[in-house]
C-alpha cells in the first residue's frame, strides 16, 4: 500500500521537482510557463541572484568551468555574463544563448527547462544534447529566477 502510494506521489509530481529527472527518451513537451507568472517581478540582479545559481550547479571542472569547459562556455568567471549574452548557441546557430527580453527564444532556458529536444530538428547535432545540468536539474524555482533576469532585459547588474 506504501509503496503503491508513493509510486502515484511521484508520478503526480511535475517533472523538474523530481531529484535527478530527465527527460523520458520518447517524451518531448515545450516548457510553458503558468499562466498568470510575473516575470516582471521579484526583480532579479545577474551578480546577486543569477550567478550564484550558475556557479553553484554549472562550473565543476568537468562542466562549465575549468581549462576546458564543456561546450566552449565557461561561466562563473569574469566573463560569464557575455559568454552568455550576445554569442549563439554551439548546438543551435540560429538561437543566442541568452535573448534580453525573451526567455523562450534563449536557449540556456531550454536546456534548463528540459525541453531543448523541441528544437532537434534545428541543431547542429540533431539531438542539441542533453538538459543541464546534467544529473542533476534545477528546481523550478531556480529556473525561474533565471528565466525572470532573462524577462527583466538580462542585465549585467
Amino acid at each position: 500500500m506504501k509503496l503503491a502510494f508513493a509510486l502515484i506521489l511521484v508520478a503526480a509530481c511535475h517533472p523538474a521537482e523530481v531529484p535527478n529527472w530527465q527527460p523520458d527518451a520518447g517524451a518531448c513537451e515545450p516548457h510553458v510557463v503558468p499562466a498568470g507568472t510575473n516575470l516582471m517581478a521579484p526583480a532579479v540582479t545577474f551578480a546577486a541572484d543569477v550567478l550564484p545559481v550558475l556557479v553553484h550547479s554549472c562550473t565543476s571542472a568537468s562542466c562549465h568551468g575549468g581549462a576546458s569547459p564543456q561546450g566552449e562556455l565557461e561561466l562563473g568567471s569574469a566573463a560569464t555574463y557575455t559568454n552568455l549574452v550576445g554569442p549563439v548557441a554551439g548546438e543551435l546557430s540560429t538561437m543566442p544563448l541568452v535573448m534580453p527580453g525573451h526567455p523562450d527564444e534563449s536557449y540556456l532556458m531550454h536546456k534548463l527547462d528540459a525541453d531543448q529536444c523541441t528544437l532537434a530538428s534545428q541543431c547542429v547535432s540533431g539531438d542539441c544534447k542533453q538538459a543541464m545540468p546534467l544529473n542533476n536539474p534545477l528546481d523550478a524555482a531556480a529556473r525561474d529566477t533565471i528565466r525572470r533576469w532573462i524577462a527583466q532585459g538580462a542585465q549585467n547588474n
